[in-house]
């Protein structure tokens, strides 16, 4: 019986054993294939990044877009400050309330399309990231001051501005005065400011490299001088472009007749040093009536205050930064940004091109804050 039993179970356990083991080793790489899926990382890329690679066709000399990480805020990020930035340079626009009871807001819409090229777009936005800054005045609705901090702006109301005798008869420009204020943010070396009524082209972070831009010595010509003045800064920055006239070249030039006056700045698009000794002596212009012609306020004060003749000149930026009134020409020329309305633009050939950037900017959002729920 004893040899019966070593022979009945000797093959039976030489069957169980392989068997045993495949179990073992099936069972193994099982738990290492949901422990290899579990602790691998997921995609992190943003969908969104593939959204401003789309629109290259809008404009033949606009290089196709490189898809980038979409920059500054998302829905978790702190909201932007004056206090918190620390950068050098700056950019600036000025939005007071519609007062058109129909309607949207197209100033608004206007600021929030350029915040959006200004710190999103791959083909505009600045590389160094340089704040943006809106100035608003007490009237703007804290709606909309919400959805442009949540565009990535500073949102910065300075208090209103006594322009004195200056007033002038045009409903949109009754506290364009406000951008004075500008002058106060001493902790920029140089702001640039746009009116909220302009669409980039390109990138603009290297006009803080234009020549124009450096610090220029106030000069002393007695006749640059009038003695019922506040005194003027030491030195000084202010750079700008001169008004276009509506039928131009590209580039503009006086040989061409593309200026009405070579000096005489248009107010919608400058380069600045902030100093509050500048902006005192600003100030002192408005308590002497008749100084200078109220109906355009702040810009012919500024041109005013750095007459050609006068000892602190304003200096020409390069043209390719800015044209106002704007044509296919101008785009085709590679200026970098255009003046003008993308709501109704004076060459309506422009109008899908402008137009375009607000459909892009609803649409980033609307994809951006969609995929975020």
């Amino acid at each position: 019986m004893g040899m019966s039993y070593t022979r009945s179970t000797s093959p039976l356990s030489g069957r169980r054993k392989p068997r045993f083991y495949i179990c073992l080793y099936a069972t193994l790489a099982i738990i290492i294939f949901f422990a290899f899926f579990v602790y691998t990382p997921l995609p992190t890329h943003d969908l969104t990044d593939h959204r401003d690679a789309l629109v290259s066709h809008l404009k033949d000399n606009i290089p196709t877009a490189v898809i980038h990480k979409p920059s500054n805020n998302h829905n978790h990020d702190p909201v932007p400050s004056l206090n918190t930035t620390n950068s050098t340079y700056a950019y600036a626009t000025f939005l007071a309330t519609n007062d058109s009871p129909l309607g949207e807001d197209k100033y608004y819409t206007a600021t929030r399309i350029l915040a959006y090229q200004l710190l999103h777009a791959p083909e505009t936005r600045t590389t160094n990231h340089y704040p943006f800054i809106v100035l608003v005045t007490a009237s703007v609705s804290e709606a909309k001051r919400e959805r442009l901090r949540r565009d990535g702006a500073i949102v910065w109301e300075a208090p209103p501005f006594d322009a004195g005798w200056v007033t002038t008869d045009v409903s949109t420009w009754q506290n364009v005065m406000s951008k004075l204020r500008l002058w106060e943010l001493t902790q920029f070396e140089r702001i640039c400011f746009l009116d909220g009524d302009t669409v980039l082209v390109k990138p603009l972070d290297d006009i803080f490299n234009d020549r124009s831009v450096i610090s220029q010595s106030t000069a002393t010509r007695l006749e640059g001088l009038r003695f019922d003045e506040a005194p003027m800064p030491p030195s000084y920055v202010f750079a700008g472009v001169p008004e276009m006239e509506v039928q131009h070249h590209y580039p503009p030039s006086e040989a061409d007749h593309d200026w009405p006056n070579i000096d005489y700045l248009n107010a919608g698009f400058f380069v600045l040093q902030p100093s509050l000794a500048l902006l005192d002596y600003y100030t002192s212009l408005t308590a002497l009536p008749d100084r200078f012609n109220p109906h355009l306020p702040e810009q012919n004060l500024l041109n005013y205050a750095h007459r050609r003749e006068g000892n602190m000149a304003w200096k020409q930026l390069d043209t390719k930064w800015n044209i106002h009134y704007p044509t296919t020409e101008d785009l085709r020329g590679g200026v970098a940004s255009l003046h003008e309305k993308w709501w109704a633009p004076i060459n309506e050939e422009l109008g899908p091109f402008l137009r375009s950037w607000r459909w892009r900017m609803e649409g980033f959002w609307e994809g951006r804050e969609g995929m975020a729920r």
